[in-house]
């Protein structure tokens, strides 16, 4: 008997194309990691699309994650979930994509167009209609059977009388399309290789 499993990217637990974009397609959270002002990393969570490509984020301008990107495209994403702190090393169960690149960034209302490489998107968009699309994905909608805060609330929210004196739309006004251009991808999954015991060859 021997020790089965893997606890770091190994061959047999990397994740192919088809992986990366069926566990990118969930409703995860990236960490994206900036080089700040300081020369310090900074990370800050975000929601993001991925195409099969590229990986494009929907950020203010007044936020330090633009700025820094702003200054320096140079960038890392990580894309993650894991059981194991819940449920124990028995599964295994832990996948994670990687993604270092470099920023490309398109003001709304600019004029700047992006190009949404591969997808159901893919094509050339207005820096804002892009911002939309990207965005959808995350929405709960009335549609849907969403009750509660939906993306029609706070679209009628917007459009109240006075809603432009609000911290939420000074917040919200001047989004950024930000495309990171992938220069390495890393992706694996450990339950591919589950702690235990396995029967030696």
């Amino acid at each position: 008997m021997k020790i089965g499993g893997v606890l770091a990217w190994h061959p047999e637990v990397a994740m192919s194309q088809a992986e990366i974009d069926d566990f990118l397609s969930g409703r995860w959270v990236a960490r994206v990691a900036t080089v700040g002002v300081d020369g310090y990393p900074m990370v800050t969570p975000l929601w993001y699309y991925w195409d099969g490509r590229c990986i494009y984020f929907n950020i203010a301008k007044t936020r330090l994650t633009l700025k820094n990107l702003a200054r320096n495209p140079r960038c890392s994403v990580v894309v993650d979930m894991d059981d194991r702190p819940l449920m124990g090393m028995r599964s295994n169960m832990a996948k994670a994509v990687l993604i270092v690149g470099d920023a490309q960034l398109a003001y709304a209302g600019s004029g700047q167009t992006v190009t949404i490489e591969a997808g159901p998107y893919a094509g050339a968009h207005p820096a804002e209609q892009a911002l939309g699309l990207i965005t959808n994905r995350y929405g709960l909608t009335e549609r849907d059977g969403a009750i509660g805060f939906t993306r029609e609330s706070l679209r009628r929210l917007f459009t109240d009388v006075g809603i432009r004196e609000s911290r939420l739309y000074t917040d919200n006004e001047g989004r950024v399309l930000t495309k990171i251009v992938p220069r390495k991808v890393r992706a694996w999954d450990f339950s591919k290789a589950p702690i235990g015991y396995a029967q030696e060859p």
